[in-house]
Formats: C-alpha cells, structure tokens, sequence
C-alpha cells in the first residue's frame, strides 16, 4: 500500500493506486501528513528508506483498518453461507389487482430528466408476469412486473 499510494517522479507525479484505479485512496489523516511529498523511487536507498519507514506507520496506524476488515470479511464469510445454505427467502414483491404502481424508469445518465413518475393501476395479472396496466387516460398497458415497483397507496 505505501508503494501504490506514493507519488512517483518517474509517473509525472501520480501514485500508482491512481493509475491503477482512476481515483485517489483515501487513507487516515495521519498518514496523509507523512505520505504529502513527492518520493523519487528511482534511488534504492532512498526506496529502501520510505517503504521502511511507511511499513512501520502503517503497522501503528492501520492496525485498526485490518481489524475491520477483518470483521468484514467474517460478516461476509456469513452472509454467504447464509444465502447458499437454503434457508434464505429473497424478498419478492408482491402485486395484486387494483394496487398503484410506477414505471422503474433507469435514466440513460445522471443529466436525463425526461423520466417522469407515471402512476399506473393494475388491471390484471398474469402467470407470466405481465401485468395489464391502466393509466390516467384510461389506456391498458401490458408490460413485465419486474420493470415496476409497487407505489405506497393501496385500494
């Protein structure tokens, strides 16, 4: 983590972590302060020197982080052996006849403001999935249910 996250003289200036992944990592403050200057990495001595001295913050200073992650990863450990294991019953959303729904509009980027919240009634369902959908104009619709979520007013 010290190497990737050091600006190098050799990459104009960039961390290699930025390089990588398109972003900065955000470590704690307290390594922030000492991680600030530039390191020319290209001196083994001057190498050997830094990656010493960040071994040892990072041994004070992430001792926590590693402690988290490690909780984590247990929770995760758990979680998958819970969804796998059987007993796990996803969440399915239910729909009856006569409730309000919306469209599940995903806009085509964060800038698209052409979607608006039409409020839709159901008119039936069937086996498949389809639901038969009524508007405001009294027009039926028919479209799959996994491209609507329930609304909060029932009949």
């Amino acid at each position: 983590m010290g190497y990737r996250m050091s600006e190098h003289a050799s990459l104009s200036h960039f961390a290699l972590y930025f390089l990588l992944f398109g972003k900065h990592l955000i470590p704690p403050s307290s390594i922030i302060t000492q991680m600030d200057q530039v390191v020319d990495l290209d001196s083994l001595a001057t190498w050997a020197t830094v990656i010493a001295e960040r071994v040892a913050l990072f041994k004070k200073v992430m001792a926590m982080a590693m402690e988290n992650l490690s909780i984590t990863q247990h929770q995760d450990i758990l979680w998958y052996a819970h969804t796998r294991g059987g007993s796990y019953k996803p969440k399915v959303k239910q729909f009856d006849v006569g409730d309000f729904v919306y469209f599940q509009h995903q806009p085509n980027d964060i800038l698209d403001t052409s979607f608006n919240r039409t409020i839709l009634r159901i008119k039936a369902i069937r086996p498949s999935g389809v639901l038969e959908l009524q508007g405001a104009n009294r027009r039926i619709i028919r479209d799959h249910s996994k491209n609507y979520v329930p609304t909060i007013y029932r009949t």
